[in-house]
This record gives C-alpha cells, structure tokens and sequence, in this order.
C-alpha cells in the first residue's frame, strides 16, 4: 500500500531525473510511489528511469509548463500525501517520514518543508538552511497574511513559495486544489495561496531535508518578463475572487507584492535589452522604471563576478 506518491513534473530532465527518483526510492519508513508528468520533452526521460513498479510515467501530448505537468501527476497520485520533488532536486531519506509525522501530529492539510540550496555536484552553497531553522516554530499554524508577508518579492526577503509541499490527498480530493495552468513561475506560492483561503491548515518543517539545485547561472539566464505578468494577473484574480473576506492587512500585503513582482519584471526587461546589446532601448526602459535599477546593477555585478571567478 502507498503511504504517499511523490509526483515530478519533468521537461528535458534526461541527465537529473535518475538522482531525483532514486531520492524518492529511498525514502525510509514510508511506503512511496513515483508519478513522473513529462512535459513533452524532446529528450528520451523515460529510458533514464529505474524498472520498478513504484514508477508511473506519464507524458503529456504538448508542453503546458510545470503547473500542468504537476496537475497531471496529481490526478495520477496514491495514497494519503502527494509530495513534490523537482526534477533537479533530490531528498534526505528521512524526508517525508518526518513530514508525514509532523502533519499527522498537528492534523496538518500541507507541511512546506525547509531546504539547503546546493550546487549541481550537490554540495551545499550557504552553508544553512534557507530559512533560519530557528525562527520556525513548527506548531504554528500559517495564516494566509503570514504566507504572502513571506512572498514580497523583495531584496531582503526569502521567499516562502520555494518550499516544497506535502499535501493531504483527502485536501486535495474534497476541494479540487490544483495548480495555476496559467502560471510557469511562482506556482507553488499561488497553490499555497488557494489552499489557505480553502481553509488549509498549513505547517511549516524547519528541518531542511530537501535539497535545491541550483544551477550554475549569470547575467545571460533570466526568467521571462512575460512570468511576471502572469503572476500579477493571478494575484489580481486571487484578491477579486476572496474580495470582501481578505483582512485588510492581507489586501495591502498583496499591493506590496506586487511593486515588488513589477520591480523585478521590468529589472529583467532592462536585463534583456542589456544581453542583447539593445543599448537604447535599455536606457529607455531604465529611465521609465528607475525603481529596478538597484536589481540590475546587483545582477550585473553578480555576472561579472562570476565570470572573474571564472577567468582565475
């Protein structure tokens, strides 16, 4: 019997999807099965993948991003907790065993586990968990406030959207909860965001037994401006949609959030201008939103840091 299905939603994946499912194999204690959504890559995923019975593969007929991947991987899911892993990212073994007995503990419909950010060879960047492990207090449950105080999308904050969740398939099955097809950036904030005004009682583990791949980067990767867009539609719809019942802390949260979220979109069109040595329009853009400039020189001076690390 399955105790929880650990759904990945992978797009050409080939050369990380292996360790991210032997991970998943060796959780201890938990009897796990795997639902892998591939995203119609145009690698072969499938021939990476174990021959074992605990493994559903299921490929979707065109691309729809990680939130309709995930969504099919969800409909595929066993068992009493459904719990997400990258395709990139790996767990600790004793992950999801200690998630399960925490959730079950505090009767929890979602625990969002910590985790360590680490380099493509694994081998951790900070040297600390993500979140200060310290300032958790497990037994508090989150308030819809506290969750979008976590996601301001500003300079001195982490944000809570990149933890990882553990969610009650009986949540799941009495409510519909299912990822944003909408959105390809944010997506697990926005699920979290929807849980909470369904009543989700939501934990957070500060123990960090996930570990965040990061991938080597500089100022020639850069997210897609168009992302942005989609996640600022998505919390206008969110507002309008619970209008009337949302505290007006919680409302005035959601402006900040986004003049943080336009900030970034905007530094990222300056960026991209930038990369693709469109000199005018750069200028152009800059002098329309000078509020993004502080991100574009940080992004800047983080490149070329990288690449004079690089040169020695």
């Amino acid at each position: 019997m399955t105790d929880a299905t650990v759904i990945i939603a992978a797009w050409n994946a080939a050369d990380t999807i292996s360790r991210s499912v032997d991970s998943a194999l060796a959780q201890q204690s938990v009897s796990v099965g795997i639902v892998i959504a591939d995203d119609a890559s145009d690698e072969d995923i499938a021939s990476r993948l174990p021959k074992c019975e605990e493994i559903t593969f299921h490929r979707l007929e065109e691309n729809g991003g990680p939130s309709a991947a995930r969504n099919a991987a969800l409909d595929l899911a066993r068992g009493d907790w459904a719990c997400v892993l990258d395709s990139d990212d790996t767990m600790l073994p004793d992950r999801l065993a200690g998630m399960i007995a925490m959730a079950d503990r505090l009767e929890a419909d979602i625990v969002l586990g910590n985790f360590l950010r680490v380099d493509g060879e694994g081998q951790p960047l900070d040297g600390a968990p993500f979140l200060p492990p310290e300032g958790i207090d497990p037994d508090q449950p989150v308030t819809l406030e506290d969750y979008v105080a976590d996601n301001l999308v500003s300079r001195t904050s982490r944000s809570a959207g990149y933890l990882k969740p553990l969610i009650r398939r009986a949540f799941l099955e009495r409510t519909g909860l299912r990822y944003d097809p909408t959105l390809r950036n944010g997506e697990d904030c926005h699920l979290i965001f929807n849980a909470l005004a369904m009543g989700a009682k939501v934990h957070i583990r500060p123990e960090a037994d996930y570990l965040y791949t990061v991938r080597e980067g500089s100022v020639s990767y850069r997210i897609n401006p168009d992302h942005f867009e989609a996640l600022i539609k998505a919390d206008r719809a969110f507002v309008a949609r619970h209008d009337g019942h949302l505290s007006a802390r919680a409302t005035d949260l959601f402006r900040r959030r986004e003049t943080g979220l336009r900030n970034m979109m905007n530094s990222e069109r300056v960026l991209q201008a930038l990369k693709s040595r469109r000199l005018p329009e750069a200028i152009r853009l800059a002098g329309q939103h000078p509020a993004a400039l502080p991100r574009v020189g940080r992004q800047i001076a983080e490149g070329l840091g990288k690449r004079l690390k690089g040169e020695k």
